[in-house]
């Protein structure tokens, strides 16, 4: 059986996975709306591979650092699919890096009005923080590497302070039966992560 994947927290990205969970395909849909494209793309990704979409294994779908808009799109998708009785698993971006055997590091992404995201983690532990475009460049400049979701996760004052970067987004594709098989092996069904609460997220601008 077959399982879908889902990644709306930058632009679309959909995958279909066979039973051993290797890719069958995966394509990112860059440059249009998701709200749009994500029904009819699926169905045209699933009816490509001959599944029906009530017999998947499973939907799993990145559900964050992200917006609000985005992680909900993915969500009220897999809630339709979960109707049928097709379970949803889901996970953090900043989680694939320890899963291939990275045992510390920094994940970073550009967040919402000039504010920045960082994962670290290391074998003791985990933290995060959230700091402003002016505090920046004494973090990165320390840093030989960061982890990052995909090139759109930046904007130009990182790119232009980032030393050397690896999208977690392309060790998806290069690994998925380790990173798949930990978040069905654990049953993993993490919370939306939103930069901003959701109701500042509509909060009119004064």
């Amino acid at each position: 059986m077959s399982s879908l994947f889902i990644d709306s927290t930058y632009d679309l990205g959909l995958g279909v996975l066979d039973d051993g969970l290797n890719w069958l395909t995966f394509e990112r849909l860059q440059g249009q709306k998701a709200s749009v494209v994500i029904q009819s793309s699926a169905y045209e990704l699933l009816k490509k591979h001959q599944i029906d979409p009530q017999e998947l294994k499973s939907i799993i779908s990145i559900n964050g650092p992200g917006f609000y808009t985005g992680l909900r799109l993915a969500e009220g998708f897999a809630d339709v699919f979960q109707f049928f009785g097709v379970p949803h698993f889901s996970f953090y971006s900043y989680d694939i890096p320890a899963w291939c055997g990275v045992k510390s590091g920094v994940w970073f992404t550009k967040a919402y009005r000039g504010e920045y995201f960082f994962y670290h983690w290391d074998e003791a532990g985990s933290r995060q923080e959230l700091l402003t475009g002016k505090e920046i460049p004494a973090v990165l400049e320390k840093l030989d590497n960061v982890f990052i979701h995909s090139d759109v996760s930046l904007d130009e004052l990182s790119r232009g302070l980032i030393k050397h970067s690896t999208s977690t987004l392309e060790l998806l594709q290069k690994n998925p039966q380790i990173i798949f098989k930990n978040v069905i092996d654990q049953k993993l069904k993490k919370e939306a992560f939103y930069f901003r609460a959701p109701e500042d997220e509509f909060k009119a601008n004064p």
